[in-house]
């Protein structure tokens, strides 16, 4: 065959399906393609830029067939990998016509090798194409470059600009023009509806055709979702000379698996053809929904269980997400489900306080609410995992389950009696007789204010406890109450009086949600893991940051103990991520998560400030969620926000500061040591251990606490707007229940993180029905040791408290706004 058949070939092979300006150097027509629009491994035929934001691993063909016997026709497979601000592209395209080239034989070969670099807003792309032929030398050494960029800045804007054949390749001796290709698309109806038109225009040659910016080709494209999963296309072209072409079509997907076809017609006589593009992903996308029933199952014990990092998750700075956050949004998941018609959850120990185990079970009445069977196994269980628990339709047990339903207790440790012993005092300065924080060095015994406090509690948490029970089971209380005060139940006892529906073997579960969903189930385990599925957005949508105060606040950095006992929130590190959020602009909210009970006093004024900053400064709305316990620096922490939530039992308030130190002289007497201080000023050893306090150290000890203590009041004052008398009468380190907080207007609204981040959105202008990217920084985990798995397990209970209680003191010479007392409640 001639070269210049060959060459004519080519061309005929790659001639226009709409209107766009085609070469011997292009390769397959994709159906409806735009330059604006096209985001995947297909990419590699129009603008490259568009790999760079594809994700994942994709693997396309593309196929052409022409409506009349012996026309031209084409294939094409197509790979990218995307991910990581980048992408790489690679394809293989047999160009064929008429019934001199058989797909055995193509006419010709395009191999293209391309990448991007960007994603999210813009990317910017290069190809290659190479030809072979055995038929034509000139097409054999023919080779092309294309360069790209694609713009996203907006949700509702796609800018593409792409420079084909930039190298000006020669065929033989005629040499091509460059092509260039300038794409605009909207969607005026966010995702619904997508409108694109791309310009087409040829450098100039000495070949006599029409050519610059000034004559271009048009191409005009519209894709309408009609439901999720499901597409209308169209496109129309108007070729420089006055030409109309079309094409119409459909696209159909799947999670993973997607197909688009048009049938274009060219327009000016010409014979039209089918063009088709199936599409295989690693990234799911939102994709048409095949009904089909699921029972699904999540063990709670290991989603609620905190992933240790370990020596190489340390090294590359492996961090893990909140568990419980993750376990809430996968039931938030279950319960938008259509699929799913029943949730079965299992837990043997739920390692959870009383407000979190609150926002769990409002993860549970959730999923009823949706329309979900939900049913709880319990492999044993305390009185929380019987509260989560009881919000199922059915309870079941393990026969041999044991059942410690027998209400709550709350335990202070005294310590006072035993240093007296040792020959060490407690000297400390309060402000409050209900700060009773020191209490545990001080006194022998639990003092008038703090049985008030802890008896509050109690009866709080108890009658709801009681009530939430009784009316999810329905039982009588005085009945229920009776049985708590019995202790362990038996499963066949606890059966008998209604408190579990059946007693079963994990093997028998199948058949028991069969019967509660009225037929068979196969019971799929599921974890908490997020779903990685690719938005249909061009933009990234905005961000929700989560900070986390978890544990004792603290200057510095923060981390653990090594033994997990004692948890720290490190102010500086907390500090300069709320700083960095809210200088960020694409953070448009912060939430956050207060689960600590207090610590240092200038720790918590400097996130104090930086929330603040944020808020006001920045213009970032602040919505602070509280946890089990949000009390004293933790609760100063809090009042920063635009709004409070927390759960009806978080332990709160404790607005109070005290300051103190140890005298070991008698102890160091005892021991025969002697500490000799050589000092400059009367009071440079102040904090020493060594000797006691004078009476004018402990007035000014006092005046530091009550000027501290007059701050707090101010900062609550001012962001709870109420008057400073009423804090002051709510305060002096007052304990409260979410519950009483509410009532006191400590706190705005009951409710979990999932309600806080709500009312995020909301205050930042955002849609409930928006999806936001959650910016939850997890924290590093270190399980290097056991925790304090030597001692019996008796022991470890009281090992524990002992090492939290030695924390409330902090740093020498700090100011402490702690919670009042190491309170456990059981």
């Amino acid at each position: 065959m001639r070269p210049v058949r060959v060459a004519a070939l080519a061309l005929a092979c790659a001639s226009s399906v709409g209107a766009q300006e085609r070469s011997s150097t292009s390769g397959i027509p994709q159906p409806v393609q735009s330059f604006a629009l096209t985001d995947d491994a297909t990419a590699l035929a129009g603008n490259p830029a568009g790999l760079g934001f594809s994700r994942g691993l994709l693997l396309e063909y593309a196929g052409q067939r022409g409506f009349d016997q012996g026309m031209r026709r084409a294939d094409g497979a197509y790979l990218s990998l995307g991910g990581w601000g980048g992408a790489l592209g690679v394809s293989l395209e047999w160009l064929h016509a008429g019934s001199e080239c058989t797909p055995a034989t193509p006419c010709s070969r395009r191999f293209s090798l391309g990448g991007a670099v960007g994603g999210g807003r813009l990317a910017i792309g290069a190809a290659h194409h190479g030809f072979s032929s055995s038929e034509s030398a000139d097409l054999d050494r023919l080779g092309s470059w294309d360069l790209g960029a694609l713009a996203r800045p907006l949700r509702w804007l796609s800018l593409g600009y792409t420079a084909l054949d930039v190298n000006g390749p020669r065929l033989g001796p005629v040499q091509l023009p460059r092509r260039h290709v300038a794409a605009v698309a909207i969607r005026p109806l966010r995702e619904q509806v997508t409108l694109a038109a791309d310009a087409i225009f040829r450098s100039c040659t000495d070949d006599g055709r029409a050519c610059g910016a000034e004559h271009p080709d048009w191409a005009f494209t519209a894709e309408a979702r009609l439901v999720q999963g499901l597409q209308i296309l169209g496109q129309v072209g108007l070729a420089n000379g006055g030409n109309f072409s079309g094409q119409v079509g459909l696209q159909i997907d799947l999670a993973r698996l997607g197909a688009r076809t048009a049938a274009s017609f060219p327009g000016g006589g010409a014979t039209g053809s089918q063009l088709t593009a199936l599409r295989l992903s690693s990234v799911p996308v939102p994709g048409l929904h095949i009904p089909r029933g699921r029972a699904v199952e999540l063990d709670l014990d290991r989603a609620l269980r905190r992933q240790g990092s370990g020596v190489i998750g340390i090294l590359l700075g492996e961090t893990h997400r909140d568990p419980l956050a993750l376990t809430i949004e996968e039931l938030h998941r279950l319960a938008r489900d259509p699929d799913v018609r029943a949730v079965v959850l299992r837990s043997g120990n739920l390692s959870l306080g009383a407000g979190r185990s609150e926002e769990l079970r409002s993860g549970i009445e959730e999923l009823r609410a949706a329309g979900k069977k939900v049913a709880f196994y319990l492999e044993s269980a305390g009185d929380l995992d019987y509260s989560v628990a009881s919000a199922a339709d059915r309870v079941y047990a393990a026969p041999q389950a044991v059942l410690a339903v027998n209400g709550f207790s709350a335990t202070a440790l005294f310590a006072g009696a035993g240093l007296d012993k040792l020959g060490v005092k407690a000297e400390f300065v309060r402000v409050g007789a209900y700060k009773t924080a020191p209490d545990v060095f001080t006194r022998r015994d639990m003092s008038s204010e703090q049985r008030e406090v802890v008896n509050a509690l109690l009866d709080d948490v108890f009658g709801r406890y009681v009530r939430r029970v009784t009316q999810a089971r329905h039982l009588d209380e005085e009945k229920f109450r009776r049985l708590l005060d019995r202790g362990l139940q038996t499963p066949q006892e606890a059966q008998a009086q209604g408190l579990v529906d059946r007693l079963v073997y994990p093997d028998q579960l199948e058949e028991e949600v069969g019967t509660l969903i009225g037929g068979h189930v196969a019971l799929e385990k599921v974890g908490t893991e997020p779903p990685s599925v690719r938005s249909l957005r061009w933009t990234p949508p905005p961000t929700v940051a989560v900070v986390r105060v978890e544990g004792n606040i603290a200057r510095g950095e923060g981390g653990s103990d090594p033994l997990g006992f004692v948890e720290v929130a490190g102010s500086e590190s907390i500090a300069r991520r709320i700083h960095r959020l809210a200088d960020d602009p694409s953070v448009k909210a912060i939430v956050v998560r207060v689960d600590s009970p207090g610590g240092d006093g200038s720790a918590s004024d400097l996130i104090w400030r930086e929330l603040t900053r944020a808020r006001k400064e920045k213009g970032k709305p602040v919505v602070a969620s509280m946890g089990d316990v949000a009390a004293s620096g933790g609760y100063y922490v809090a009042v920063a926000a635009d709004e409070i939530y927390a759960e009806p039992s978080t332990v709160t308030g404790s607005i109070g500061v005290f300051a103190g130190k140890f005298d070991l002289e008698e102890l160091y007497r005892e021991l025969g040591l002697k500490l000799t201080t050589v000092k400059r000023g009367k009071s440079a050893d102040l904090f020493s251990t060594a000797r006691a306090l004078t009476d004018e150290e402990r007035r000014t000890l006092q005046e530091w606490v009550d000027a501290f203590y007059g701050q707090f009041l101010d900062r609550v004052a001012e962001g709870r707007r109420l008057p400073r008398e009423r804090v002051d009468e709510l305060g002096r380190g007052r304990v409260w229940s979410g519950n009483q907080a509410l009532e006191r207007g400590l706190v705005d609204k009951i409710g979990g993180l999932r309600e806080a981040i709500a009312a995020a959105k909301s205050r930042a202008g955002i849609a409930q029905d928006e999806p936001v990217l959650l910016d939850d920084e997890g924290k590093r985990e270190v399980s290097f040791l056991p925790a304090l798995q030597v001692l019996p397990g008796s022991f470890r209970p009281l090992s524990a408290r002992v090492l939290r209680a030695l924390s409330l003191l902090g740093e020498p010479g700090t100011l402490r706004a702690i919670l009042p007392f190491d309170l456990e409640v059981n």
